[in-house]
């Protein structure tokens, strides 16, 4: 049977680990820690427990990276769902919990850390790229500035050229472009920590008016993430000053691309 660790005790070592950068400091308590909370909410045997921690050790580097994505209020529960995650993957079995909720992934990283990306995922990424290589090359980089898409060489060089010639300093360009995907990371990431705070109280609450608030807040969360993910990165109006075109063309530029993908049989824009 593996030992008990309380989260007072587990808290601070991750705090330190973080200031030191060093997390080798809680790579033995936490994994521990992580398969002790997976066993209050699943019935798992000893052996599936020492197994567990085994799992955690092979992708602890990663999954240490990934928790630095989150606040220090907000990591308890990172490492909670990721135990979760990784006891599914490992034992493939579907639980549903007494209340008849499976219990949702809603975390910064989409794949299981030890799991290749599915084939599929990599086609539509592919498809989107060849899609948008047929396109109008002026088309393209309108919708590849609405959506912050990859751009290929000839994009770019179109960008630069009408950068250059609407009389904007590319140097500015590109630094107040970083500036503004890391303030989209930024929001992206206080709306995750909102949403993985409510799934958390939501997983630990038992009575039932308890969880039928943090499950109302935690829809509302996902709803305020999804606003955000669906926003344009550029907006027409910026688009339209950057390329030295009207805002009615930016439009019919955004039209047409979005119906030539929408033909390739499927909504290309999600897996950008």
């Amino acid at each position: 049977m593996l030992p008990k660790i309380l989260d007072e005790n587990i808290l601070p070592l991750i705090e330190k680990a973080r200031s030191n950068n060093d997390p080798n400091i809680l790579k033995e308590e936490l994994p521990i820690w992580m398969v002790d909370r997976l066993a209050k909410k699943r019935k798992i045997t000893d052996d599936e427990s020492c197994e567990m921690v085994v799992t955690i050790l092979e992708v602890f580097s990663k999954m240490w990276t990934l928790s630095l994505n989150y606040h220090i209020t907000n990591v308890l529960g990172f490492f909670v769902t990721y135990a979760f995650n990784q006891y599914r993957n490992r034992f493939r079995r579907t639980e549903i919990s007494e209340s008849g909720e499976l219990y949702l992934q809603l975390w910064n990283y989409d794949l299981p850390a030890n799991e290749e990306i599915p084939i599929e995922i990599l086609e539509e990424g592919n498809l989107l790229q060849l899609e948008l290589e047929k396109l109008p090359t002026l088309t393209g980089l309108v919708l590849a500035l609405q959506f912050d898409l990859r751009m290929k060489q000839n994009l770019k060089q179109l960008l630069l050229w009408k950068l250059r010639e609407t009389g904007h300093d590319i140097e500015i360009f590109y630094r107040e472009l970083d500036e503004k995907r890391f303030r989209q990371r930024q929001i992206l990431s206080r709306l995750s920590g909102m949403i993985t705070r409510y799934t958390r109280k939501l997983y630990e609450a038992t009575e039932p008016n308890r969880r039928k608030w943090y499950l109302k807040q935690k829809k509302l969360w996902i709803l305020r993430r999804t606003r955000a993910i669906d926003r344009s990165f550029f907006s027409e109006r910026e688009i339209a000053k950057l390329l030295g075109i009207s805002r009615k063309a930016v439009r019919n530029h955004l039209s047409q691309g979005k119906h030539q993908l929408r033909k390739a049989g499927k909504d290309l824009l999600h897996y950008a």
